[in-house]
């Protein structure tokens, strides 16, 4: 039994320690009530995507901009380039939460600058809804 849980253990610990430096897995309320404390904190999110809107500005990168809900709180969250995120998908997002973040010309209050998102499970569309927002 020794035997097996050994290499099991090993590969845990290789996992872990390929995927990079931890981040804090975290409630929208967690952040939401105490903004300062998490400034420039990486962070790890997962909720669901509400509001999604891409925002293709004439100056500077587009981004797509969403509103994610936990069931604590709400936060709103950027990723840079375009995301093919639906109103209902659960996500996991891994970012940085800031107290100001700047968005095209907008200064967003509390809100999570995503480098990765990714749909865990894809909401239940109404025929005719496209793909990803206009």
């Amino acid at each position: 039994m020794v035997a097996r849980v050994r290499p099991i253990a090993f590969g845990l610990l290789v996992l872990l320690i390929g995927r990079g430096a931890p981040r804090n897995v975290l409630t929208a309320r967690t952040l939401i009530e105490d903004p300062a404390r998490h400034d420039g904190e990486a962070i790890l999110l997962v909720g669901t995507v509400e509001n999604p809107r891409v925002h293709v500005p004439s100056l500077g990168p587009g981004y797509t901009a969403f509103t994610l809900s936990d069931g604590t709180a709400r936060v709103p969250v950027i990723v840079w380039g375009t995301q093919p995120l639906g109103i209902g998908d659960v996500v996991e997002v891994r970012g940085t939460f800031h107290n100001q973040l700047r968005a095209g010309s907008d200064m967003v209050p509390d809100a999570v600058e995503a480098k990765f998102v990714r749909v865990v499970r894809a909401g239940a569309q109404p025929p005719g809804t496209p793909v990803s927002p206009p």
